[in-house]
């Protein structure tokens, strides 16, 4: 049989074949919770075959999230995203949630304050001003990523996937465009990657032996400075 169809493993979690429905935001939350057209889309993408679906986008605190149609990945929704999962292993196929921080590509009325990110100035995105992260702060958003894989956890997540992508907060410090800093969260490549590395080790600290990590990330801005 062709190998896209046999089993495979993500870290502990083994899936039954090689398909994941990839985290591509649905768009389907409201005032940041789940709904049931989010619950029967997942459910149908299960009943489909693939190996894994995986709901997106996670924010893991108020200010990591851009629109109101997105999770914020907190215990109140445990409970309805415990829901999703157990009819998704019903139907045969894991779960996984895309967890992340959107950074400067939000507004004050959806992030609760002043959009943070890793430099402060102008996101022309949307359009807002933007401050940036004191270093207690980075530390403490790293913590909060550990935190959203033990709520994930509870809620019958076999996977997370950390978006560190697409211009969204760990790609900002990634990208030389965006994180101009003088400490030691900036500069060369290997600086600007020490945010990345503090949020992906407290995510597998949390995620233990028994929950598969992922990681989304892009190779090229693609854009002039980037």
């Amino acid at each position: 049989p062709m190998k896209l169809f046999t089993p495979g493993k993500i870290g502990p979690v083994e899936l039954r074949n090689r398909t994941i429905r990839s985290a591509a935001f649905e768009g389907m939350g409201k005032d940041n919770n789940p709904t049931a057209a989010l619950r029967d889309y997942h459910l149908s993408v299960a009943r489909g075959g693939v190996g894994m679906t995986t709901l997106a986008y996670a924010g893991i605190c108020r200010s990591a999230l851009s629109f109101d149609t997105q999770l914020w990945l907190r215990p109140e929704i445990v409970a309805p995203l415990r829901e999703i999962t157990d009819g998704i292993h019903a139907a045969g196929a894991k779960a996984s949630i895309q967890i992340g921080h959107c950074g400067n590509m939000t507004h004050r009325s959806t992030a609760g304050g002043t959009p943070v990110g890793a430099s402060g100035g102008f996101n022309l995105y949307s359009p807002t001003l933007v401050r940036a992260l004191r270093k207690d702060e980075i530390r403490e958003l790293a913590r909060l990523f550990g935190d959203a894989v033990r709520t994930a956890r509870d809620a019958g997540f076999d996977c997370v996937e950390v978006h560190a992508g697409h211009g969204y907060l760990i790609s900002q410090f990634l990208s030389p465009y965006t994180n101009r800093r003088r400490d030691e969260f900036g500069g060369p490549l290997e600086r600007r990657m020490d945010f990345m590395r503090i949020c992906v080790d407290e995510v597998l600290e949390a995620a233990g032996n028994d929950m598969g990590v992922l990681v989304k990330t892009n190779m090229r801005d693609g854009f002039r400075g980037g």
